[in-house]
Parts: C-alpha cells; sequence; structure tokens
C-alpha cells in the first residue's frame, strides 16, 4: 500500500480591525501569525477573551502557536485601525496511513 501524507498545511491572510475575528476555520495543530497591520495585534485562543489571556503582538513581529485543533480557536483585533494579518496553518499527524 502507498504511504498517505496527512499532514497540511495552510496559507490566508485577513483584515483585522478593532472588532475580535476567529480566524478562518483548517484543521490545525499549530498557527504561524505574521502581523503586517502597522498596529499592535491582540491574539486570543479557546475563547478566552479577556485582556489577561491575551498575547501582543507588536508590528512586524510573529508568533506560532502550538496545541490547537483548529484555526478558529484563535482569534485577534487590532488596537486601532486594522491592516493585514498573515497566516500558515499546519497540521502534523504521527498516524502514518499505510
Amino acid at each position: 500500500m502507498p504511504f498517505v501524507n496527512k499532514n497540511k498545511s495552510y496559507s490566508f491572510n485577513m483584515t483585522i480591525d478593532t472588532s475580535l475575528a476567529a480566524l478562518s476555520s483548517f484543521q490545525a495543530s499549530e498557527i504561524l501569525i505574521s502581523n503586517k497591520s502597522g498596529e499592535n495585534l491582540y491574539i486570543y485562543d479557546n475563547n478566552l477573551v479577556t485582556d489577561d489571556r491575551r498575547f501582543l503582538l507588536e508590528d512586524n513581529e510573529s508568533i506560532v502557536l502550538r496545541g490547537i485543533t483548529n484555526t478558529n480557536e484563535v482569534s485577534a483585533k487590532t488596537g486601532a485601525n486594522s491592516g493585514p494579518v498573515y497566516f500558515r496553518s499546519a497540521y502534523f499527524s504521527n498516524l502514518n496511513q499505510f
């Protein structure tokens, strides 16, 4: 039987503003977030949306969040104005299919 690679990755971008927005939905075990919005970006996960549970990602910074099952578990908003934010999701499975 041939090897089946179940690992999947997707790239996408969104214009993020001051309203909290869930990311597009892709199955993923991690996500790279690259802030090019020109603003501070606040990142939340697992529906924990209080200020004491957020990550601050300044303009031109990147972060990788691991331990998710879908990119829509992550939400983001800017401190002011709006701008583009770039994402690269990755799904890694140790269950190789033969």
